[in-house]
């Protein structure tokens, strides 16, 4: 699958990602965008559908092997002369585009974890990442000469924000605000017909309301692409975050957002459901 946006996108995020694609390749790293901008990439780019808020942040996810050639790629960022380090290890910045460079892959523990090689010590959970890259699609930034890279899918940024979220609460709002941002218009992005082709009777479970029968459709969708730990980890995420004492998630995507509180529930739920095969 090929989504073309070519001409829609900042030329300048064009041209950061398009020197980091050079390095990279050089290297022989590959990598994938994630974060806020596959966000405005496939609602906004692709469907025409306004993002919450704009980003002048490109977060990537590189599939490395140790820590040997984390180094050698910021090594390289930093003596091309386009980019400038920061406090942050991961975090690298060109005019007023800042682009955090998250490691995935054979480089992670046991728990699915990055320790970054700093004092600070600093700690990313990085389940998922693997099955949202092998899954992910492709987008083309340009035309001439043509330039593509990859992105998650849709179910593929949640998962990634689910985890996010959870991982740093409470400190993502926005993680959450996004995931509400993803299930309330994931019935505008292609689902009607396949809700009333392959899943039919989930489509007349939910009296054919599309909006809710396309919310458990992204479920299943979140459910096929995960392994085993990273699915036990969202449903444990969903479980918490939709029982009678539930406030967190629902509270960070409900007080910028000024949502109904039991319409986000309901839509949370839906999900759950979805992630359940239910």
């Amino acid at each position: 699958m090929l989504l073309n946006i070519s001409k829609k996108i900042n030329p300048s995020f064009v041209e950061v990602l398009s020197i980091i694609n050079t390095i990279t390749m050089e290297l022989d790293i590959p990598f994938f965008i994630v974060g806020a901008m596959a966000r405005d990439i496939i609602f906004e780019h692709c469907y025409g559908i306004k993002s919450p808020r704009r980003t002048l942040d490109i977060d990537l996810g590189i599939r490395i092997p140790d820590w040997n050639k984390f180094v050698l790629l910021t090594d390289a960022l930093t003596m091309s002369g386009h980019f400038q380090k920061t406090k942050l290890i991961y975090r690298y910045t060109r005019d007023d585009i800042s682009v955090d460079i998250i490691p995935f892959g054979p480089i992670a523990d046991e728990k699915m974890e990055i320790r970054f090689p700093t004092e600070e010590n600093i700690v990313m959970s990085i389940l998922g990442f693997e099955e949202v890259y092998c899954c992910s699609i492709k987008v083309r930034l340009r035309d001439t000469p043509k330039f593509d890279l990859k992105i998650p899918t849709v179910p593929g940024l949640c998962i990634t924000k689910l985890i996010s979220w959870n991982e740093k609460y409470p400190e993502r709002k926005r993680d959450a605000q996004d995931l509400l941002f993803i299930i309330k218009n994931y019935e505008n992005i292609g689902t009607e017909s396949v809700l009333y082709d392959k899943e039919a009777p989930m489509l007349k479970e939910e009296g054919f309301d599309v909006r809710l029968a396309s919310i458990r459709l992204l479920g299943r969708e979140i459910k096929r692409m995960s392994d085993e730990k990273t699915l036990i980890k969202i449903k444990q995420i969903l479980t918490n975050e939709t029982d009678d004492n539930a406030t967190k998630m629902i509270v960070d995507m409900h007080n910028n957002l000024r949502e109904d509180f039991d319409e986000i529930l309901t839509l949370l739920k839906k999900l759950k459901q979805g992630v359940f095969y239910i």
